[in-house]
């Protein structure tokens, strides 16, 4: 009782500072009058889970209704990435604003052959219990939203992941924690998604406020080979401060019941959340993670940036305990890609618990 009265303490924080964005006018990517505009550009990253990584990406940035200049921009964009670790990741995404911003059509769907490090479940694993493992996957995620009431939004969501080939060492921390998905197999689920969303901006807000709930239901009678729930808060705020300065904020809870395969636990690390761990260095069926981040920029193209997270994950909920609680923190550079569409390329050091990271990632972490 006493960490849920803590958790709804930081998103009245988080909530409450929305405020302080609120007199400031909106400030959108694509020129009001534009017919639209394509990037194309090779890129390069570099990650604990990726090492370097080269690829190319390109996006398209439209207003589906021309006589409405002051919606959102959307976004088709599609991205190749090939490592040194010989992973190889195809991402297709979009994100549709339709007339007077009413509906909202988003899409994901990759492909990826992935080699990658498993640590087993539970929040106090050690660096020595790391095991290589491959996948091989496929996933394919719709989702269509319907504004009910001014920013706030209601939809559906479909989600199914094909894991073809699940490659691990045999009697190892796969096998003796049994761990669910090792075999490979099949996730379908339906959802429902609850979201507000004041930002002004998708890549590099500077002002605004989002929160989406997300609530799936995984079960064989529509495809899955795995019964099982997920319950996903995100939420984030960013507030304009003087001088082009930005303080923004994140908190995430995952919480998941039934049999969870392993690429859908809750992971802490990676280039988004818990900086300066590798992604799954820690994982379980729950999580919760909180982030701050300084954003200043300095001058041209160029900014700054400070972070700091606190992350855990559980078997439950109720299992959560203060004095287990991960931390991380870093700082980073920023050199703006696409000054009109406020595209970033940031370069990000994360130190955590006997662990650290580089990332070199276009986009900001949230």
């Amino acid at each position: 009782m006493r960490k849920a009265r803590c958790i709804l303490l930081v998103i009245a924080i988080l909530t409450s500072c929305n405020c302080f964005a609120s007199g400031f006018t909106d400030d959108d990517t694509l020129l009001k009058k534009s017919p639209g505009k394509y990037l194309i550009f090779p890129f390069f990253l570099k990650s604990p889970e990726t090492n370097w990584g080269f690829g190319a990406a390109s996006a398209y940035f439209f207003k589906p209704e021309k006589k409405e200049p002051d919606i959102r921009t959307s976004d088709v964009n599609l991205i190749a990435l090939y490592t040194m670790r010989s992973q190889l990741v195809i991402v297709l995404g979009s994100t549709v604003f339709f007339s007077k911003e009413k509906t909202i059509l988003r899409f994901e769907g990759s492909y990826s052959y992935y080699p990658d490090k498993c640590w087993g479940l539970g929040n106090s694993t050690l660096p020595e219990d790391a095991e290589n493992y491959t996948i091989r996957q496929t996933y394919f995620n719709p989702q269509l939203l319907r504004k009910f009431f001014r920013h706030w939004y209601a939809g559906f969501t479909y989600e199914i992941q094909h894991i073809g080939s699940f490659i691990y060492q045999a009697n190892g921390v796969f096998d003796q924690q049994s761990i669910i998905g090792r075999y490979g197999g099949n996730t379908s689920g339906v959802g429902l998604l609850l979201t507000w969303d004041t930002r002004n901006n998708a890549y590099s807000p500077s002002k605004g406020f989002f929160f989406e709930m997300s609530s799936k239901f995984f079960d064989r009678d529509i495809g899955s080979d795995f019964n099982f729930s997920k319950l996903a808060l995100d939420f984030r705020n960013f507030v304009l401060l003087p001088g082009k300065q930005v303080l923004a904020m994140q908190l995430v809870i995952n919480e998941n019941s039934g049999s969870i395969p392993i690429r859908h636990l809750g992971m802490i690390g990676g280039s988004e959340i818990m900086r300066g761990y590798y992604r799954g260095r820690f994982m379980d069926k729950d999580m919760i993670a909180m982030q701050a981040e300084y954003r200043q920029h300095v001058y041209w193209r160029l900014g700054f940036t400070c972070f700091g997270g606190l992350g855990e994950v559980a078997p439950h909920t109720s299992d959560f305990r203060w004095n287990a609680v991960r931390y991380a923190y870093g700082a980073g550079v920023r050199l703006m890609v696409s000054e009109s569409e406020k595209l970033n390329l940031r370069v990000d050091f994360g130190h955590g618990e006997n662990s650290n990271g580089l990332y070199v990632i276009l986009k900001e972490a949230f």
